[in-house]
């Protein structure tokens, strides 16, 4: 059975912020470092983090919006889209870069952490994903639909570790054209994959999204365990 708490970030300017932590029923496992939708620290972040946890992960799910406003947890309706927009806009992507570049050196130093460390994010998540494993070390790095990746297209070169990008076809906030771009700024870096779902959306892998597609979901789920497995617990 997996266990959760809440455990404290702290910063080097001596702050803090919130994490949400799953551990497997073992309490010892690789690490798993979760970054949250746009919608902040929803109960579909939870389950995500409980599922990874199910299959032996330590994984901490650091809230990523605390400098603008802490403990984000917004509802998948229009006010809720309408607030995370203003949090997108709102945040800064070198400081939350380096807070959460703490928080995967966190994620190491945690004593059930045993072995490597990986790094999962869906949405401003996916986003994340992309930014901090470009900046740090992660093991490996699995990033879904990744909204605002093409801003970060400079830093592709500095992307090492293996990565697994994962996108759907129709996505209105992640289009095609974007996939085309990374894809060419990565250019034939023999780690790193892309999976595709034909008629997918944005959030296909979230159950309360509007776009939620069960067959991409399960199918990228399944790769995204089996990736993780090759990495973390090889």
């Amino acid at each position: 059975m997996t266990t959760t708490e809440t455990r404290r970030v702290a910063t080097s300017a001596g702050d803090y912020f919130d994490a949400h932590v799953a551990l497997p029923e073992s309490r010892k496992g690789p690490g798993i470092l979760l970054f949250h939708e746009a919608l902040g620290s929803t109960d579909y972040l939870r389950s995500v983090a409980e599922r990874l946890a199910g299959l032996g992960y330590v994984v901490v799910a650091p809230d990523v919006f605390w400098r603008i406003e802490r403990n984000v947890e917004l509802a998948h309706d229009e006010a809720g889209m309408m607030r995370a927009g203003e949090l997108l806009g709102s945040f800064d992507p070198e400081g939350t870069t380096l807070d959460m570049s703490g928080a995967l050196r966190f994620l190491r130093d945690q004593p059930e952490v045993s072995g490597s460390v990986g790094i999962v994010g869906h949405c401003f998540g996916g986003l994340m994903t992309y930014l901090v494993a470009c900046a740090a070390d992660p093991d490996c790095a699995v990033s879904y639909y990744g909204v605002g990746i093409d801003q970060g297209l400079d830093r592709a070169p500095q992307l090492a570790c293996p990565t697994l990008f994962h996108f759907g076809t129709d996505d209105a906030f992640v289009p095609l054209d974007t996939v085309t771009k990374l894809r060419d700024a990565l250019g034939a870096k023999p780690n790193v994959e892309f999976e595709t779902y034909d008629g997918a959306g944005h959030a296909f892998d979230n159950p309360h999204a509007p776009w939620h597609d069960p067959d991409a979901a399960g199918r990228a789920w399944d790769r995204t365990t089996s990736f993780l497995a090759e990495h973390l617990q090889g």
